[in-house]
């Protein structure tokens, strides 16, 4: 399957940068779930500059885990997944359709 990936920046409250790894997957009914990226030891993670990107993945390289935790703000339990990816190869030019529906 390929997925587009997309790198951001975070920081932790000591102050220290790290890159996450978004994305959303197609369920067979149709759902998007959005998903954070986690690439395995086994393989190296894209490039943050090059990200928006597209990457093919087989199932077989790649697994889904999913928790809840508790949103502080609403008080509602929330589902988070992520897709822990092994393997993985290049794919198509990313292209952002974002602004497609809009007029010039």
């Amino acid at each position: 399957m390929e997925i587009s990936i997309f790198a951001k920046q975070r920081k932790t409250k000591e102050g220290r940068s790290f890159t996450v790894y978004l994305s959303s997957l197609k369920k067979k009914t149709g759902e998007q779930v959005p998903c954070s990226v986690k690439f395995n030891q086994s393989c190296t993670a894209p490039d943050p500059a090059k990200c928006p990107m597209n990457i093919i993945v087989d199932h077989e390289h790649c697994n889904i885990s999913k928790r809840h935790y508790l949103n502080e703000a609403t008080g509602e339990i929330v589902d988070a997944h992520t897709l822990w990816v092994s393997q993985y190869a290049g794919g198509s030019e990313y292209v952002d359709h974002s602004m497609d529906e809009f007029e010039d």
